[in-house]
């Protein structure tokens, strides 16, 4: 996979943001002294950290090379880790919260992770994350149907999309074991775009970024006035000629004993 693109990415900070304050009000630790960010992307998550507990160290670390440089030029006062996530994070000792923004469908096999970031924190620590609903909004349907239509299905034989999606259920059984204190829910946020063209935009360096990076680079702006079009049949055009593009959010908070 290509490398990600943060300033893309970075173009709807305000929707992106919104999700990571709401997860950090919900955390009850009032002073912890060691942060981790599992795949702090360009920081942004990771400065909400600190900005929160301001006194806390706070570390980020993600696999993308690109986002870390940008966060470390935004965020020079943190400190941030290129790394895979889903490796052993043992080395780094152990912390009082392991957070996850959007982070955890890129690594697989969450039956197994999660229980191992949860041995990262330490007693009366606490797990949290939040994770896309992707699998179960409109636009993922719209983009299967154009990835696997007669026109594209050819470039997309045997294509493994790169992330990972399970049952909101999954999440208390993989930590139930370990913790008799969690907290579940989901939020449905509904961003106004202004057209169909800025829901294409957000998601292009995310949910459209493994398909974009299957396809050779002359294509993809075909492919991309596809998927506008299915976005079109999908999501209508409000009074004000806007448009609501409806995310759907898993937030999942487990303490430590």
């Amino acid at each position: 996979m290509s490398d990600w693109n943060p300033e893309q990415y970075l173009m709807f900070q305000k929707e992106r943001n919104q999700p990571i304050h709401d997860l950090i009000s919900h955390i009850e630790i009032k002073n912890p002294n060691r942060i981790l960010d599992i795949g702090c992307g360009p920081g942004n998550s990771t400065a909400a950290l600190k900005e929160y507990w301001k006194e806390a160290e706070v570390i980020g670390i993600d696999f993308s090379e690109a986002m870390i440089n940008k966060a470390r030029k935004d965020y020079p006062y943190i400190n941030f880790i290129v790394g895979d996530a889903g490796n052993d994070l043992s080395y780094l000792g152990d912390f009082d919260i392991v957070f996850a923004n959007a982070s955890l469908q890129w690594l697989p096999d969450h039956k197994t992770l999660v229980p191992k970031l949860f041995q990262l924190v330490c007693p009366k620590g606490v797990f949290a994350a939040q994770i896309p609903q992707f699998e179960q909004m409109p636009i993922a349907q719209t983009i299967k149907n154009t990835a696997y239509s007669s026109k594209w299905g050819n470039y997309f034989r045997d294509f493994k999309v790169g992330y990972n999606f399970y049952s909101d259920e999954s999440y208390y059984d993989y930590l139930n074991e370990k913790s008799s204190n969690i907290v579940l829910w989901a939020t449905k946020y509904y961003h106004v775009m202004e057209n169909h063209t800025n829901i294409l935009d957000m998601i292009q360096s995310t949910g459209l970024k493994p398909y974009l990076d299957k396809l050779p680079i002359e294509l993809h702006s075909g492919f991309l006035n596809d998927i506008l079009e299915g976005i079109k049949a999908a999501y209508p055009v409000q009074s004000d000629n806007r448009v609501l593009f409806p995310f759907e959010r898993l937030f999942v908070i487990a303490y430590q004993e």
